[in-house]
């Protein structure tokens, strides 16, 4: 009686035992993406590409640079086999500075003996650039050999909802000592409204010839990280390379390519 109990105790083990789906520990567990809905915060570096014209004297400014921050909203889903698609649509803000000095001759500047000379005295010439955006950004996520990492491609589609130029131009000395020992005083006018200080404001406003359209391509890769059953987060780093010019202005090509570092969290809907 114990051998046919004992028997049939094994049969039902057995049994069980081949319905149960045993997991493999080399085939990652990783890959189940539902469809996702997401957040994200990014910095950045600005790195300024082209020429940028301050119309009001026809001012060259090259190789600024600035900051960057954006905030953004993100649908994904999978698309194939460790392939992910999403659209993303995004307000960023950038910031940027770009200058220059020069060596400007001021005419009938009085010596301290009441002379009147002509010197040659250096200006520094400042352009402050900014821009608030908002658009979307189409893109895929690979991840290869079923890992966290992924590698993700994607466009930039947008338009610059505000833009700015601010172009100063910034005594940099204030006097100086000729060979005779006589002292030259430099200032600017103070009668001049757009004066204040050392500084003149030449120009504060709209940039010439906007254009609003702004197209581009982004590269990157970043990590994810599952908390829960639910919540995914983790880093994204992108490179955003424009195909557009901010400003049609004659010899303006100036745009700025924008390394962006993002924190995302995303919440599975299934």
């Amino acid at each position: 009686m114990k051998k046919t109990a004992f028997l049939v105790l094994m049969i039902c083990a057995l049994i069980e035992a081949r319905g149960q789906k045993v997991s493999d520990p080399r085939s990652s567990s990783f890959w189940s993406k539902p469809q996702q809905l997401g957040i994200s915060l990014g910095f950045g570096g600005i790195m300024q590409t082209g020429t940028l014209i301050a119309d009001e004297c026809n001012c060259s400014f090259e190789n600024g640079g600035g900051m960057s921050s954006a905030f953004g909203l993100s649908f994904e889903d999978e698309l194939a086999k460790n392939v992910v698609w999403g659209l993303g649509a995004e307000y960023r803000f950038v910031s940027m500075d770009s200058r220059y000095q020069e060596l400007e001759i001021l005419e009938n500047q009085r010596t301290s003996s009441g002379a009147l000379v002509n010197m040659e005295v250096p200006f520094r010439h400042n352009a402050a650039f900014s821009t608030s955006m908002i658009g979307i950004m189409p893109y895929i996520k690979v991840f290869p050999f079923d890992t966290r990492l992924f590698a993700r491609f994607g466009l930039n589609i947008g338009t610059m909802v505000t833009a700015s130029l601010t172009h100063t131009k910034e005594l940099l000395q204030k006097r100086t000592i000729l060979a005779t020992g006589e002292t030259v005083e430099f200032s600017l006018d103070p009668n001049d409204p757009r004066v204040k200080g050392n500084t003149a404001t030449i120009q504060d406003g709209d940039v010439p010839q906007l254009n609003s359209l702004f197209l581009g391509c982004h590269i990157g890769v970043g990590a994810e990280f599952r908390a829960g059953k639910k919540l995914i987060f983790g880093p994204t780093m992108m490179y955003i390379i424009p195909f557009t010019s901010v400003s049609s202005y004659p010899g303006s090509d100036f745009s700025f390519n924008n390394l962006q570092i993002a924190i995302e969290a995303r919440i599975s809907l299934d």
